[in-house]
C-alpha cells in the first residue's frame, strides 16, 4: 500500500551569489545565499533585495550547491544576460 502525499512542493536548491560594490570601489567580494528553483529566480531575488536596500553592486557569479558532491557548481552561464 502506498501513501499518497497531499501536498507537493517544488524542489528548492541553495544558490550563492558572489558580488562586490563595483569595479574599482571594493577590494573584497561578498556572498548572499538564496533558496530558489532556478538560477534566474535566485538572481531576481538578489536584484530585488539590492533595490530595496538601495545598494549599488556588481554581481560576479551565481553558484548552485550540489547536495551529493557538497560543492558549489557555477551557474553563471545560465544567467549571463541577467548579470550586472
Amino acid at each position: 500500500m502506498s501513501v499518497k502525499r497531499k501536498y507537493t512542493y517544488p524542489k528548492l536548491f541553495d544558490f550563492r551569489i558572489k558580488y562586490n560594490a563595483g569595479a574599482g570601489r571594493s577590494a573584497h567580494d561578498s556572498y548572499h545565499y538564496y533558496q530558489a528553483k532556478t538560477a534566474s529566480e535566485a538572481i531576481s531575488y538578489h536584484k530585488q533585495m539590492m533595490e530595496r536596500k538601495k545598494y549599488r553592486n556588481q554581481t560576479l557569479s551565481v553558484e548552485k550547491r550540489c547536495p551529493y558532491r557538497k560543492k558549489w557548481l557555477d551557474q553563471s552561464s545560465e544567467v549571463v544576460d541577467e548579470l550586472d
